[in-house]
């Protein structure tokens, strides 16, 4: 009576391996899905900040190419490169002595090469070159005086 156990056990054991196979055959089984996601957009760009700097002085009367300093404050996630520009008021540090009118800033134009500031961050010092010209006449009075001069700048995401 030994052989039927024997078998009987032989055949459960049989039955279980087979089982396992089938389950494992079943836990790899592919799967795919379907659907949508979304992905939005940024809002409106914050302006980029244009904070004047004192640069190299290269005005005297009659000069014609004088450089305007600035750093640039981009509180974008992204970096922005400017590749024009439009001046605006100039005023002067000493307006009483050296009035502002003794200097006047091209309108606008081109900026070469572009101006970039990173995303999150302040720029080092950057320049527009030869936009700025002091009269001919301007006084003795104007050494070391400063000129601020507005500016607009005008680019895009990079």
């Amino acid at each position: 009576m030994r052989k039927p156990k024997i078998k009987l056990l032989v055949a459960a054991a049989l039955a279980v391996v087979v089982l396992a196979a089938l389950t494992a055959a079943v836990g790899v089984w592919t799967v795919s899905g379907s659907g949508s996601g979304n992905a939005k957009a940024l809002g409106s760009p914050a302006t980029v900040t244009i904070n004047a700097s004192t640069g190299t002085a290269d005005l005297y009367p009659g000069f014609t190419q004088g450089d305007v300093y600035f750093t640039l404050t981009n509180t974008n996630p992204y970096g922005v490169s400017f590749t024009s520009f439009t001046s605006g008021a100039v005023t002067s540090s000493d307006e009483a002595n050296c009035p502002a009118a003794n200097v006047t800033a091209s309108a606008s134009g081109s900026v070469a090469p572009a101006v970039t500031a990173a995303g999150n961050s302040t720029s080092a010092q950057q320049s527009i070159l030869n936009i700025v010209t002091m009269s001919g006449s301007a006084p003795n009075a104007c050494q070391d005086v400063t000129f601020n001069i507005v500016l607009t700048l005008s680019g895009v995401s990079t």
